[in-house]
């Protein structure tokens, strides 16, 4: 069979700008709908936060790393795309490091924290009020279901702990254990986002691919036409549909479809697509992303370990957390060897990012030696990869916003639609979901009947 990779005749139904899991998610859908997409991706591959590097032996997951059991629609795909074979379970535990001491945290398991000495009665009677939290709002926090909660949207998760009697928790166990995956804006984040994080990863468990996550992605472009490379100028409505102008191998060309679908984050649309309402852009224009970057560290062994993450209090180790990634998934390290993905972004105490690799690299091997003192000399070398757009940021009523633009979107009659983690919540699930969303809205526009 003849890839379609890089291949374009020009025009095609359905235009999808933007070659990551949203966007690929959008062009399977639109494929199974009858309707022949062209995905354009700036970059050299598709993937977008879902890529992987392989250096030296080692798997390099650059972005996602993890994907919850309840991931329907990511487990379908990979279904889809003949991957079920790579898939494998993992589990995430977590130590978290404070003055006092380490403490250690299975996931799923709320008796970890129930019986944990080390907190007062009123800490653990908090932890029993958000277990019950967690219950009665579980299908509003599975990805897909944002739109089921808009009643929690409303407060920021530092207030709801305090709210509940659970500052200690919060700033012992919360704040340090998921400051990271949230972008390094916890505390100021809606209520809503860090209950999804727990509940389709932490409570519902995780699972895996032994061969790295960029499997996915790389299947799924090779069901439809797509061009690498392709950066877009500008998408316009026309007589037929849709018009875009892009720069493709140094050269402008001008590319048609009755649709487009814009699988880009939602800061960058206005500049491309200045068509749209200009309160549509507005709403666009204030989604935010958090800096973060991911110091993959290799080791000639791996560290005596007794949990998958390692978290810190601000006073231990500001900006940082560390991930046992040979224990993520198998054939992920060279037999014998160990690999620790530290993850860094800028606080007050410690401003990660403004180092160069250099000293980014520096900065993840002394964490990993200071850490795991077995660690030193054992260093092969650190890999680095940088986000500027990594973290999608949710304070408190933004998903409500997003709520209102989908809906906005499913009545439009335009022929234009929007996909994207933004949208969504913090997950590739989130993302994949509302790509094949639009490209479900676009099908019923194009072919009504």
């Amino acid at each position: 069979m003849k890839n379609p990779m890089n291949q374009h005749s020009g025009d095609a139904d359905v235009i999808v700008i933007g070659g990551g899991i949203a966007g690929l998610g959008a062009a399977v859908r639109l494929k199974d709908r009858g309707l022949e997409p062209l995905v354009l991706e700036a970059d050299s591959r598709v993937g977008g936060r879902m890529t992987t590097d392989r250096v030296d032996g080692f798997v390099i997951d650059r972005g996602v790393t993890l994907f919850g059991n309840g991931f329907r629609s990511m487990r379908a795909l990979v279904k889809r795309l003949g991957l079920s074979s790579l898939t494998c379970p993992s589990s995430f535990s977590v130590g978290i490091q404070d003055a006092t001491g380490r403490r250690g945290y299975r996931g799923g398991r709320f008796d970890d924290l129930l019986f944990d000495r080390g907190f007062s009665w009123r800490a653990r009677l908090a932890s029993l009020r958000f277990g019950f939290d967690l219950l009665w709002h579980r299908r509003a926090l599975s990805h897909g279901n944002s739109f089921l909660s808009g009643a929690m949207d409303g407060e920021d998760c530092q207030t709801y702990f305090k709210r509940i009697g659970g500052e200690e928790l919060f700033e012992r166990i919360f704040w340090p254990g998921l400051n990271g995956p949230m972008g390094g804006a916890v505390e100021k984040s809606s209520r809503v986002i860090l209950m999804q994080v727990i509940w389709n990863l932490l409570v519902r468990g995780e699972w895996n691919l032994t061969d790295g996550v960029d499997r996915i992605p790389e299947a799924a472009a090779a069901q439809s036409r797509v061009v690498t490379g392709a950066r877009v100028l500008h998408v316009q409505r026309s007589e037929a549909g849709v018009q875009v102008e892009a720069e493709i191998s140094g050269k402008r060309e001008i590319l048609r479809g009755q649709a487009a679908i814009l699988a880009i984050p939602g800061q960058l649309v206005p500049g491309l697509c200045p068509g749209l309402p200009a309160d549509m852009r507005e709403v666009l224009a204030r989604t935010q992303y958090s800096k973060i970057a991911n110091v993959a560290v290799a080791l000639s062994k791996p560290p005596n370990v007794s949990y998958a993450g390692y978290a810190f209090t601000p006073d231990v180790v500001p900006g940082a957390e560390i991930e046992m990634e040979h224990l993520r998934a198998p054939n992920r390290c060279p037999e014998g060897t160990g690999m620790a993905g530290v993850f860094l972004w800028d606080t007050p105490q410690a401003r990660r990012l403004e180092a160069d690799d250099d000293g980014m690299k520096q900065q993840a091997s002394e964490i990993v030696e200071r850490n795991f003192p077995e660690c030193r000399g054992k260093v092969l070398f650190a890999h680095v990869v940088r986000w500027n757009i990594g973290i999608a940021q949710f304070p408190p009523g933004r998903l409500r916003e997003m709520t209102a633009l989908r809906k906005r979107l499913a009545a439009w009659g335009e022929p234009f639609d929007l996909c994207g983690d933004y949208l969504d919540g913090l997950s590739s699930e989130g993302a994949l979901r509302t790509g094949e969303e639009a490209a479900e809205r676009v099908a019923r526009k194009l072919t009504p009947h």
